[in-house]
């Protein structure tokens, strides 16, 4: 009685052990966790996979496929069916290739898939989720379930953003020394904020004075790229070269652009890229005038305070009266321009 037994414990065994996996792994460098975001330039261009098995599918096939529903169960008509491993196949291991453009050709040669897609005039976002697919043994170890369950993992998406940003507004133009902080509103969280200025040609190139009374967000200079010439909705007539060019991560504060005139009046328009890369469209110019921000030892002398050192510039009365307004001018000048 007792070789039945084993016999029908390894038997058992075997079956269970047949239950199939599959990982898949991606070396995207436009991925974020799981989720690959492609942007409508490139929506030709191949995205590769690659994957390990181990285990076989229960009497028919197991699927690796893309589909715009869930995993679990076999391809179905619209899907993009990338390779199928019978019970006897052996593969281990293998790569996968498709673009969003074969997964559009796909959901095209269904009858029911509505007007053909193409990257051409798709222009809502659409993700799709990497399959794989097989029939298991049941509990018992010895009979194959009638449906499909999903064997893949992770949960891979490729999610098509083929639509632009919206239009930014440049909400706020603070004057700094040499520089212009600027408030852009409407960034999308993950995406990039970028400012142009080009200074507005004209005989008188303004005189110092403040664009603004208070700052809306946290300077921080992000950087300044000059001398490119007249690029963007900024070469137009009344502006001249080069553009100042900032880019910045949006949630991040103003957008500073250093290295300006103090002065001069400047024309500024700002752009959102999103994380997909899409670029939104300029946003309404807007202008500001960097102003010189007078130093302690300016505002001092500005008071009637002696240049040179000794008791009489650092002591009471007319020239102690002098360092005191001169700090209250110069704390004031610094508050204005910040």
């Amino acid at each position: 009685m007792r070789l039945p037994f084993i016999g029908l414990l390894l038997f058992a065994s075997t079956a269970v052990a047949q239950v199939p996996t599959v990982t898949f792994s991606s070396a995207s460098t436009s991925t974020t966790g799981l989720t690959i975001t492609v942007p409508k330039s490139d929506c030709g261009i191949p995205r590769r996979f690659s994957f390990t098995r181990s285990g076989t599918p229960c009497e028919e096939s197991l699927y690796l496929y893309v589909t715009t529903g869930s995993c679990g169960t076999r391809p179905i008509a619209g899907d993009l069916t990338l390779a199928t491993y019978g019970p006897s196949d052996t593969t281990a291991s293998g790569n996968l290739s498709f673009s969003v453009e074969d997964l559009l050709s796909a959901r095209n040669s269904t009858s029911d898939a509505g007007a053909a897609m193409t990257c051409a005039n798709l222009t809502t976002e659409m993700t799709f989720n990497l399959c794989a697919a097989a029939r298991r043994t049941d509990s018992t170890g010895f009979n194959c379930q009638t449906t499909y369950s999903s064997v893949g993992t992770p949960a891979y998406v490729v999610k098509y953003d083929p639509a632009p940003p919206a239009t930014p507004t440049i909400a706020k133009v603070i004057a700094r020394d040499s520089a212009l902080s600027v408030q852009v509103d409407g960034a999308e969280t993950d995406s990039t904020v970028v400012v142009e200025a080009a200074a507005v040609a004209t005989s008188d190139a303004g005189t110092d004075g403040d664009a603004g009374t208070e700052d809306a967000g946290t300077d921080a200079d992000a950087g300044t790229d000059g001398g490119q010439g007249l690029v963007g909705a900024l070469a137009v007539e009344g502006t001249t070269g080069p553009v100042t060019r900032v880019t910045k991560a949006a949630g991040e504060g103003n957008v500073v652009i250093s290295g300006l005139t103090n002065g001069v009046t400047y024309r500024i328009q700002a752009t959102i890229i999103d994380k997909a890369g899409n670029e939104s469209t300029q946003s309404a110019p807007a202008e500001g005038t960097p102003v010189k921000s007078s130093g302690l030892f300016d505002a001092y002398k500005d008071a009637g305070g002696e240049e040179s050192g000794g008791c009489a510039a650092t002591g009471g009365g007319i020239a102690g009266g002098a360092v005191l307004a001169a700090l209250g001018i110069w704390l004031s000048s610094r508050r204005k321009v910040s």
